[in-house]
């Protein structure tokens, strides 16, 4: 067995890719995703006109499956007052001296 050591350069890495066995990069056609387009619009219309036939259940569950798509992601906010509090009882809890008489 003999092996051959080869350094990893522009020549060999395009060599490399020649040989890949994975195939070329899957894109969806136009036409593909101009169907699927009109699958969503149709399904999206269907729910609009039937949507007195969902259970309660259903319509919240569609409506929190559907935000997550539409509405921005929020962060936590807090104000100043709880800032300063967590400040005050980190210093507090740092600043103590052990007592071992505590």
């Amino acid at each position: 067995m003999v092996f051959l050591i080869m350094p990893f350069d522009k020549e060999s890495a395009r060599l490399a890719g020649q040989k890949s066995r994975r195939g070329k990069a899957k894109k969806l056609e136009p036409n593909i995703r101009e169907k699927m387009e009109l699958l969503y619009e149709g399904v999206l219309d269907h729910l609009i006109m039937h949507q007195d036939e969902l259970s309660n259940s259903d319509r919240v569950r569609l409506v929190q499956s559907l935000s997550n798509y539409l509405l921005p992601k929020t962060k936590s906010v807090r104000d100043e007052y709880t800032l300063e509090r967590i400040k005050e009882m980190n210093s507090e809890l740092w600043n103590k001296d052990p007592d071992p008489r505590e």
